[in-house]
C-alpha cells in the first residue's frame, strides 16, 4: 500500500544513489572512463530499494511510523543492499561482455572471473568518501522517512 513514507524514502534514496554514482565517477574512476547510464541505473535501484525496503520499514507495521533506531537501521540496510546489488550486477555485466567476446572456454572460468570483477570493484569503491556518502546519506534517508511516517498518518 502506498504511504507518504514510502514515497519520500524512494525519492530520497534514488537521489542518494545517483549522487553516490556521481561520486564514484568523479572521485574513484580514472579520468576518461565512460560510464554510460551508470548513475541512472543506480538511481532506479535506489528508487526500488527505497520504496520496497526502507519505505516499508519506516512506515511501521500499522503505517504510523517507526522509531528512530528502526529508521536508522532501515537506512543502513538499504545502503548495504544497494552496495551488494550494484557490485553483483556490475561484475555480472563485465563477465557477460567478456563472455560474448569468447574469452572463456568453460562456465567455471566465467564464474571465477565474475567473482574477480566483483572483488576488484569492491576494493576500488571502498573509499571513505564513497562509503561515508552512501551510509551517511542512507541514515539520513531513513530518519527523514521515519519522521514522515510519524507525522503523516
Amino acid at each position: 500500500m502506498p504511504t507518504p513514507a514510502k514515497l519520500v524514502s524512494a525519492i530520497l534514496f534514488a537521489a542518494l544513489a545517483w549522487w553516490v554514482g556521481h561520486t564514484i565517477f568523479i572521485h574513484v574512476l580514472p579520468e576518461g572512463v565512460r560510464i554510460g547510464r551508470f548513475r541512472e541505473i543506480l538511481a532506479l535501484g535506489g528508487l526500488v530499494i527505497g520504496w520496497r525496503y526502507i519505505g516499508r520499514i519506516v512506515s511501521g507495521p500499522t503505517n504510523r511510523g517507526a522509531s528512530i533506531t528502526v529508521s536508522i537501521t532501515a537506512g543502513i540496510g538499504g545502503a548495504a543492499i544497494l552496495l551488494v546489488l550494484g557490485l553483483l550486477l556490475e561484475g555480472f555485466r563485465k563477465m557477460i561482455t567478456e563472455s560474448l567476446d569468447l574469452r572463456y572456454a568453460e562456465v567455471g572460468e566465467a564464474a571465477s572471473a565474475w567473482m574477480e570483477f566483483l572483488w576488484r570493484d569492491a576494493q576500488m569503491i571502498a573509499t571513505p568518501l564513497v562509503m561515508g556518502t552512501l551510509f551517511g546519506g542512507a541514515i539520513l534517508v531513513g530518519l527523514v522517512g521515519g519522521v514522515v511516517g510519524r507525522v503523516t498518518r
